[in-house]
């Protein structure tokens, strides 16, 4: 045993590596995690609407905390690669939308649009405007939406014509989603399962 360690060491000063009396602590860093935390951690769900053949189609988007400014933020993040690929789109620009409100005294949210949101024009933008309209009426004690653009008043599309003042759901009658229809009744088959009858989830909407 004495003469391997005799032979350790020399073969260890023969590398030119110097030896120590006593052993000391290497410090040896931590490997970054390869994983990323889950984003929807805590998360609420929230509608953000979308357009399928000029008329809205609500999905769900995971937000913290679950208010008109983050689900607005969802909105301009557009549609997933997926949803496109079955046919969704969207009217609005890639460009933030900054909120106010709503207040006791005042059920409106004041949304502030860029030069991009004001340009749009047509349907585009009566469609850009819905679907801002009907992400920011979910959430309860808000009944409207007013629109503003360099700190003024701005008008936007309805189905009734043009208006500076607030607008809500009913102003878009023609872009309303399509009803879903209620799922078909039928005789039970006799090999099918029995149901099984889970505690429903209130989302907003």
């Amino acid at each position: 045993m004495t003469a391997l360690c005799s032979l350790a060491l020399i073969t260890v000063a023969g590398c030119g590596v110097p030896t120590q009396d006593r052993p000391e602590p290497l410090s040896v860093p931590v490997p970054e995690r390869t994983g990323t935390a889950d984003p929807t951690l805590g998360a609420q769900e929230v509608q953000v609407w979308f357009v399928r053949d000029d008329r809205l189609e609500p999905v769900f988007r995971p937000v913290t905390p679950a208010d008109p400014r983050t689900a607005l933020d969802a909105l301009v993040a557009g549609p997933t690669t997926v949803e496109v690929d079955g046919g969704l789109s969207t009217a609005l620009t890639p460009e933030p939308l900054r909120t106010s409100g709503p207040s006791e005294e005042d059920p409106t949210v004041t949304v502030s649009v860029t030069r991009g949101f004001s340009g749009l024009v047509g349907g585009g933008q009566q469609l850009a405007v819905a679907q801002v309209v009907w992400t920011v009426t979910q959430f309860p004690g808000v009944d409207g939406v007013r629109f503003t653009g360099d700190g003024q008043a701005l008008e936007v599309p309805t189905d009734d014509g043009l208006t500076a003042g607030p607008v809500g759901r009913d102003d878009y009658p023609s872009i309303t989603p399509e009803p879903t229809p209620p799922p078909a009744e039928g005789p039970p088959s006799a090999t099918s399962p029995p149901a099984v009858t889970s505690p429903s989830r209130r989302r907003p909407g």
